[in-house]
């Protein structure tokens, strides 16, 4: 018998869990491999790398004031246009911003999400 399964044998033995928990669980588990769970996940994953940067976070809380030029956030930030951009695009894909093209302008808006709800409180 695997270690693992010991172990759940004496949870079981204790009375720290039963045998239904260890089957609700690994159903559960089953659920969250299905491949469109597996999908959200993902979405998710990009979701969650893209606030997980501190200069994205900077730029999110920025653009939660107003819509800005992508100059703006240089200026604001002190890094190069190409740092910004890559910033920015990471956030457009995880549709956290969307871009607005003016003449040869481009200006980023938030777009409505739950997360930056939470960022706000930060400030």
């Amino acid at each position: 018998m695997s270690e693992q399964n010991s172990s759940i044998r004496r949870l079981i033995q204790l009375n720290i869990c039963q045998p239904s928990d260890i089957s609700e669980a690994k159903a559960e588990a089953e659920r969250l491999a299905a491949p469109e769970f597996v999908a959200k996940l993902r979405q998710a994953e990009r979701l969650f790398g893209a606030v997980g940067d501190a200069n994205r976070m900077k730029i999110l809380l920025l653009l939660s004031k107003k819509e800005k030029c992508v100059c703006e956030l240089e200026s604001a930030l002190g890094m190069p246009q190409p740092t910004v951009s890559h910033h920015l695009g990471v956030l457009e894909q995880a549709n956290l911003v969307k871009r607005s093209k003016r003449g040869r302008w481009a200006f980023y808006a938030l777009t409505d999400s739950p997360v930056l709800d939470l960022l706000r409180r930060l400030t």
